[in-house]
């Protein structure tokens, strides 16, 4: 009896061992499990976060790859006449020098004369001669092999562009597009009239698109690292445009092509540049909107109006802005930035190309979560020109 009973004990303690055993490892395997998990959806993330950057970049690269061959390289073959002589019935001016201008879209050799009348010669479409000389209204034909001609005005003025029509250079790229990434002509040379080209858009405009029910994707994100960045690049010291740590009030000018929802958040950067993390001091949420193109308003709406505009303060914050494409298709957007007071606009692109081979960027994406909290990464993409 006595052994029964130590055999019955035995047994019970026996299979409360593999109860006990069979929930750790049951438990084990569980933790195992979720940590997969956790780390398989980690691991999504940051496939999805490196796509997307990837995406940017490649859109940002091309775009500024591009604009630096629209214009043909640097050509600088031809420059205004001087010493121009001009006379009619009595002698109107022996001594005109024409001085190079951009005036009504168009890039001209411009004379005032003191009663007001002005003597314009026009480039041809290769922009290496002249083609045409006007004058009180009217026109006449000159180029490098015909530098005289008779305009019909009242005085019937004779044209004589003279020996000194055609001096090599001026420091002015022909076609005022000099393909050096820059908006000056040579980087010390800026061109008349306050024209810049197009070489540094890449680092003023933000192209985008986002694809129908991706829910909110993110089109900006300011942070300490992308305004170093900006500021590495020499080709951003120019007297036009400015850098976006350095004005307190900014203005966003968003073009977009769909029906849309904004997100904006205004995030901490001390404690960003501290701890590394992410303290939003600021939400809006935007109702939706059409297509439109207009001034980013404090309701996310836009306007043309900057009465009511949002002002951006990126001296003392740092910003995300996101966007929802509520259309069927894709929706495309550009966003440039302008300073409230003086409209001028701003380099806000981490992008450096003033290398002689190579680009580099500093991308950033950001994802926002079920539960609204922000997961980000950021970092530096190299490219052949």
């Amino acid at each position: 009896m006595q052994y029964q009973e130590i055999k019955k004990w035995t047994v019970l303690v026996y299979t409360m061992v593999l109860v006990v055993l069979g929930v750790f490892m049951a438990t084990v395997v569980l933790n195992v499990a979720v940590e997969l998990s956790v780390e398989y959806d980690k691991r999504n993330i940051e496939i999805s976060l490196m796509n997307i950057i990837e995406a940017k970049w490649d859109l940002a690269m091309k775009y500024s790859r591009e604009l630096g061959n629209t214009g043909s390289g640097f050509i600088d073959i031809i420059s205004c006449p001087y010493n121009i002589s001009m006379s009619g019935s009595t002698v109107l001016d022996n001594d005109v020098d024409t001085q190079l201008r951009y005036l009504t879209g168009a890039i001209i050799c411009l004379w005032t004369h003191d009663n007001g009348s002005e003597l314009i010669l026009n480039f041809n479409s290769d922009f290496n001669d002249i083609e045409f000389a006007n004058y009180q209204w009217h026109q006449i034909p000159v180029n490098s092999s015909v530098l005289t001609g008779t305009f019909w005005d009242s005085d019937n003025t004779f044209l004589d562009l003279g020996s000194n029509a055609f001096i090599a250079a001026d420091g002015y790229d022909d076609n005022f597009n000099s393909d050096n990434f820059s908006i000056s002509s040579t980087g010390s040379i800026y061109y008349p009239d306050g024209y810049i080209d197009d070489d540094a858009d890449a680092r003023v405009l933000t192209y985008g698109y986002v694809i129908e029910d991706s829910w909110l994707y993110n089109t900006f994100w300011s942070n300490t690292q992308m305004k170093n960045y900006i500021e590495e690049n020499p080709y951003n010291n120019d007297s036009v445009f400015r850098k976006l740590w350095q004005v307190s009030s900014w203005y966003l000018h968003l073009d977009i092509n769909a029906s849309h929802r904004l997100v904006l958040f205004r995030i901490d950067n001390d404690t960003y540049n501290e701890t590394n993390e992410l303290i939003i001091e600021q939400n809006i949420t935007g109702t939706g909107q059409l297509a439109g193109v207009w001034y980013l308003q404090n309701d996310l709406s836009l306007n043309s109006g900057t009465g009511s505009a949002y002002n951006f303060d990126f001296i003392n914050n740092d910003y995300a802005l996101f966007v929802e494409n509520t259309s069927s298709g894709a929706l495309l957007y550009q966003i440039r930035w302008e300073v409230a007071a003086s409209w001028s606009g701003i380099y806000i692109n981490p992008l450096k190309d003033n290398n002689i081979s190579i680009f580099s960027f500093l991308w950033s994406h950001m994802l926002i979560d079920d539960e609204w909290r922000l997961i980000w990464d950021q970092f530096e993409v190299f490219w052949l020109k």
